[in-house]
């Protein structure tokens, strides 16, 4: 077979193939150049899902008659002039294929006018071929008009999801875009009903306010060049979907795996392996620190230094995470902050005779961030309830034997004990290991654990590595295990069932010999046996040298597998359960 050019339809259809997926691809493309454009009031209409039409509508700079014809040719851009513009790329829509993509594999329609020109502009476009251009009268800005996608190639229609699945997906992109542009107002119509209505705000914690449901921890983080800035949602809001969490670059949508796993380091082992937080994330850069030409839809980044971003990524989210001290609330939309004043301090040691020896170690805090992450505020945060440290509670009662409940300023709040002491001991235990300072104590009757052969080959390879958390054991006949001494702050009447919930750590979560890997993972396992237990009777001594503990600690919103610690429901919610709110 002979080698040929091939021709210029085949050619944009190819290109088309690699920018425009699905209605989505176009909703994208499109938006982005209308922001380039520095519309502040952008509108989305589809019919169909946008398999019929997909019609964006802005009030920017529009083009120039010229300008609108020569759009539609391949690579050609207003937005870079040579090759050493790629390096320092600043705008969302630089490639100049969108529009020539597009009408590859549609039928087009743009208008738009200048604000010097008293007529505008209509180009119309079919498969990729000019069909006329015409003087028209139209507002000023840019209207295209993408109809009857994939007309021209049936093959590629066939493959696009159902129209409910489409407008779901451009809803939820448009919602995470518009976190970037948060002075524009963006609508999105579908088949005549107004799906989504996002006004212009001050900033972009107002916008995810009113895109994420729940508490969220808003943060900003300047570090010389770079700056972070985000909303994080609580660990017990987790989802099972990687859309959950939007990453923002240089105000651009992107899916970028190294982030994304800082984002989950950040989290502090409260996230299961499959989840996600609810959030987002924004960083800002200079241009040529990250290119942004590495994807045909611009979809995913590079960074010049990876392992610097990872780092402060982790650490300003760590940071963030560890400041939920408090409850999660139940009202969505209220981001608040806790007061730190004083409050009774319980001058016995009742809590200490209730946990176990680990409660009464005191550490420092470990010191891994700066001091210049600050937290972003702002009038809607400041007009938040005070929220209270735990021990400002005033303690009411226990129920369930499980929860305990306090009152603070007409709030109801809801702790959950175990969750909450295994939090404070979980903290204790991980810090121990870190400064390798965990003590071990020798069981004066030594207990026989029946494992089975897998079990004992795990817990024998890992002998070495758990003598540094305080266990000694060795192997007793096929399946068997005698354990001589655990770790001080572990009751003797656990013994079986910690080293059984040992054992049963797989490879991925222990790999051999790399014990201080998993040290998250250990902590969590031990400190839940460590803990208090529901069923069990506090007195109120008990609980408020609980309360207190809580205060002392580092992060106590969540239980180290992202359970909620504290709860609290406010008095017109309370009211609402019995009518006094009619």
């Amino acid at each position: 077979m002979r080698v040929q050019v091939l021709s210029d339809d085949v050619v944009n259809k190819i290109a088309a193939g690699e920018v425009v997926e699905r209605p989505a691809s176009v909703v994208r493309e499109l938006l982005d150049n209308a922001v380039d454009a520095g519309g502040t009031d952008i509108c989305v209409e589809l019919e169909e899902g946008g398999q019929t039409l997909v019609r964006i509508t802005d009030n920017g700079c529009g083009m120039s008659a010229d300008d609108a014809v020569l759009a539609f040719e391949r690579h050609a851009t207003s937005k870079i002039r040579s090759a050493d513009d790629l390096l320092t790329i600043s705008t969302l829509g630089f490639r100049g294929e969108a529009l020539s993509s597009i009408a590859a594999v549609a039928k087009v329609e743009l208008c738009t006018r200048t604000a010097q020109s008293a007529l505008g502009v209509r180009v119309r476009m079919d498969g990729g071929k000019l069909r006329d251009v015409n003087e028209v009268p139209c507002n000023c800005g840019t209207t295209v008009e993408v109809r009857h996608l994939f007309f021209n190639t049936p093959a590629r229609k066939n493959f696009l999801k159902s129209a409910r699945s489409e407008v779901q997906r451009i809803k939820a992109w448009i919602s995470h875009t518009s976190l970037a542009h948060p002075a524009i107002r963006i609508r999105l119509i579908c088949d005549g009903k107004e799906m989504l209505n996002l006004p212009a705000v001050g900033d972009a914690f107002a916008r995810a306010r009113s895109i994420f449901k729940g508490d969220l921890k808003c943060f900003t983080c300047p570090l010389g060049e770079v700056e972070l800035s985000g909303a994080l949602g609580h660990p017990g809001m987790a989802q099972f979907d990687v859309n959950a969490f939007v990453l923002l670059v240089n105000g651009r949508v992107v899916q970028d795996k190294m982030l994304l796993r800082a984002v989950k380091e950040g989290f502090d082992s409260t996230l299961k392996e499959r989840e996600f937080p609810i959030g987002f994330l924004s960083v800002r850069l200079p241009a040529c620190d990250v290119d942004v030409n590495v994807h045909p839809q611009k979809s995913e980044v590079r960074f010049r230094n990876g392992s610097r971003m990872f780092a402060v990524t982790r650490d300003a989210v760590l940071k963030t995470v560890r400041a939920m001290s408090g409850a999660t609330r139940t009202e969505s939309k209220l981001v608040g902050e806790f007061s730190k004043a004083d409050s009774w301090r319980p001058q016995s040691d009742a809590f200490q005779q209730m946990s176990s020896a680990v409660v009464s170690q005191s550490y420092e805090q470990t010191g891994l961030f700066s001091q210049n992450l600050a937290y972003a505020r702002t009038p809607e945060l400041d007009d938040s309830p005070r929220m209270p440290r735990f021990s400002d509670l005033r303690y009411v009662g226990q129920v369930m034997r499980c929860y305990l409940i306090g009152e603070f300023e007409g709030a109801l709040f809801v702790v959950d004990m175990h969750a909450a002491h295994e939090r404070y001991n979980y903290n204790l235990i991980r810090r121990a290991f870190r400064q390798k300072r965990v003590e071990s104590q020798q069981l004066l009757v030594p207990v026989v654990v029946e494992l089975g052969a897998e079990g004992l080959l795990r817990c024998m390879e890992r002998a070495e590595a758990f003598a540094a958390w305080g266990f000694e054991w060795e192997a007793m006949g096929e399946g068997a295990l005698v354990v001589r001494a655990l770790p001080a702050f572990l009751q003797a009447s656990h013994a079986v069932d910690i080293v059984r919930d040992l054992a049963a750590m797989s490879e991925t979560e222990i790999p051999s010999n790399a014990l201080e890997s998993a040290i998250d993972k250990i902590a969590a396992r031990l400190a839940c046996h460590a803990s208090i237990r529901a069923g069990r009777e506090l007195e109120r001594e008990e609980a408020y040298a609980l309360f207190e503990a809580l205060d002392s600690t580092d992060f106590s919103a969540a239980c180290p597998h992202g359970r909620p610690v504290m709860v609290r429901f406010s008095a017109a919610e309370v009211q609402a359960w019995f009518g006094r709110d009619r």
